[in-house]
């Protein structure tokens, strides 16, 4: 019994720790894959943000945002229409003594009114074009600074997620297999075994003295009971 609790002792004891090696083996796959998923992520958004940055990609965002501002300039309340500038010349607005029948007049101040509206809409388009560059709802001073702090955020929450999955593999390298070891019970079924011996040896012995000790009594005619007067030798036959 001794004997057969120790074997199965060793048997779940090597079964313990093999299924801790597997389990080592297993978090310690698990977290090269998740070091790389995030080591994957962390580059992805770096060149997401490179990308933002490249010369064609600025001019790109640069002129949306310039063509936005001078739309915006030019039509800020948002009503269609392009009507020549000349034509919106009202009659109440000709210069006194002067009459729209007048054709050198009117050629005179058409061009004059056109030159002014080109010169405007050259102001309000260069305008555009440098508040494109600056802090505008589009420009770039306001969507370079967010694009580089959302690629800083992305590269910071795959980093953090990194060292908490370090901390946490750590925690679990730490578990230990489980432990067998042989309980009370076994040190009293060992003592039982060992008076039982005792007992069984003592019996054995008393039997073969008194055995012995009767054989010896009755070969040496010692013996109460048995009259060898009366045995005639000549009926053993001692050869």
């Amino acid at each position: 019994m001794q004997y057969q609790n120790s074997q199965a002792l060793v048997n779940d004891q090597n079964n313990a720790n093999a299924q801790w090696v597997a389990y080592q083996e297993q978090i310690h796959k698990q977290q090269a894959l998740e070091q790389d998923q995030q080591r994957n992520q962390a580059n992805a958004a770096r060149e997401q943000t490179l990308q933002n940055f490249t010369p064609q990609n600025q001019t790109q965002m640069q002129q949306a945002e310039s063509q936005r501002l001078n739309n915006l300039y030019t039509n800020p309340s948002g009503a269609a229409g392009n009507q020549s500038p000349s034509s919106a010349v009202a009659q109440n607005d000709l210069l006194s003594g002067e009459s729209s029948g007048n054709k050198t007049f009117m050629q005179n101040l058409s061009n004059q009114v056109n030159q002014a509206t080109s010169q405007a809409r050259g102001r309000i388009a260069a305008l555009a074009t440098a508040n494109s560059y600056g802090g505008s709802f589009g420009g770039l001073g306001t969507t370079d600074p967010i694009l580089f702090q959302q690629g800083q955020n992305q590269i910071n929450l795959a980093n953090a997620k990194r060292q908490s999955d370090l901390q946490t593999y750590g925690v679990q390298q730490q578990v230990q297999p489980i432990q067998y070891t042989l309980g009370p019970g076994y040190q009293m079924e060992g003592t039982m075994a060992q008076s039982l011996s005792k007992i069984a040896g003592s019996g054995l012995g008393a039997a073969g003295a008194q055995g012995f000790g009767g054989l010896g009594s009755a070969l040496s005619g010692s013996s109460s009971g048995v009259d060898w007067s009366n045995i005639d030798p000549n009926t053993f036959n001692l050869s």
